[in-house]
């Protein structure tokens, strides 16, 4: 025997606040029925910059890699990865380092090695007291 929604709701302390159990019929809370999806619309204001990230790596994987060494490639995707919409990286070189199964120096010379073909620009060096280095990533160079 199944229970009515009304005999779930009252089992479940807090049941109030639950969105309707079908998903389609509406509630004082939830007026259309689907209150999360009308939500998140709503709360959206900027727009993705997903386009552009995959315009991006395609482009660095059209031409740039090839001309890349493994550390150098390991590194650039890991940074990419980490990249925000505004293509700044923020993050620590020992955090890569682990990620990437590099030693702290290598992942320090790499950087250099990327920012000496272009395609790195060190924002904001970071260390002890002066926070997480900053890193603005270019999948190819002259972009």
């Amino acid at each position: 025997m199944t229970d009515s929604p009304d005999d779930i709701r009252r089992r479940l302390q807090g049941a109030g606040v639950l969105p309707p159990l079908d998903g389609h019929t509406a509630s004082p809370e939830c007026p259309s029925g689907n209150s999360q999806r009308a939500n998140r619309r709503q709360t959206r204001h900027t727009p993705k910059r997903t386009t552009d990230r995959w315009t991006d790596f395609n482009a660095f994987i059209d031409v740039t890699m090839a001309s890349l060494n493994p550390r150098q490639l390991r590194v650039w995707l890991c940074l990419f990865r980490d990249a925000g919409k505004d293509g700044v990286c923020r993050t620590a070189q020992s955090y890569i380092a682990k990620r990437t199964g590099l030693r702290r120096p290598t992942v320090s010379s790499t950087i250099a090695e990327l920012e000496a073909l272009g395609l790195v620009v060190t924002e904001h060096a970071g260390g002890l007291n002066r926070g997480l280095s900053e890193y603005r990533i270019r999948p190819v160079v002259g972009r």
